[in-house]
C-alpha cells in the first residue's frame, strides 16, 4: 500500500501528483493532504494528477469516497481538475465519480490531458 503525494503551489493552483497503490485508503490520504494544502495556501483551485497503480476502485468505493469528501470541497468552493493517468481504470467509474461530485455541488471536471486541465483552471 505504497503512497506518495507531491503537492506544490504555483500562485494559481495547488498541484497534487499522487503515486502508489490504488486503494480507497490512499485516495482518502491524498484528499486529506490536499485539504491541508488548501488551508496552508488559501487556494481553491486544485489540479490532481492521479497515478495510482492497479485496478480501479469499485463503484461503491467511489460513491463512499465522494460522499464523504464532497462536503469539504463544496463548503470551501473548491474548483478541481482531475486527471486519472492509469489506463487500467474503467472510464465509467471515473465518469460516475465526476457526475456524483457535481450532483453533490462540487465543481470538478475530469480531463485526459494535463494541459487541458491547466487551461480550464486558468479560466476559473
Amino acid at each position: 500500500m505504497t503512497y506518495t503525494a507531491d503537492i506544490s503551489f504555483n500562485q494559481q493552483y495547488i498541484h497534487a501528483i499522487v503515486e502508489g497503490t490504488n486503494t480507497a485508503r490512499n485516495v482518502e490520504r491524498y484528499f486529506t493532504d490536499i485539504q491541508r494544502a488548501v488551508e496552508l495556501y488559501q487556494c481553491k483551485h486544485i489540479l490532481i494528477e492521479e497515478r495510482l497503480a492497479g485496478h480501479g476502485l469499485d463503484i461503491f468505493e467511489v460513491f463512499e469516497l465522494i460522499r464523504v469528501q464532497a462536503r469539504y470541497a463544496r463548503d470551501n468552493q473548491l474548483c478541481i481538475a482531475y486527471i486519472d493517468l492509469n489506463r487500467d481504470h474503467h472510464s465509467n467509474a471515473v465518469a460516475f465519480g465526476e457526475n456524483l461530485a457535481n450532483i453533490l455541488g462540487v465543481n470538478v471536471k475530469v480531463f485526459s490531458a494535463t494541459e487541458d486541465a491547466k487551461k480550464w483552471l486558468s479560466e476559473k
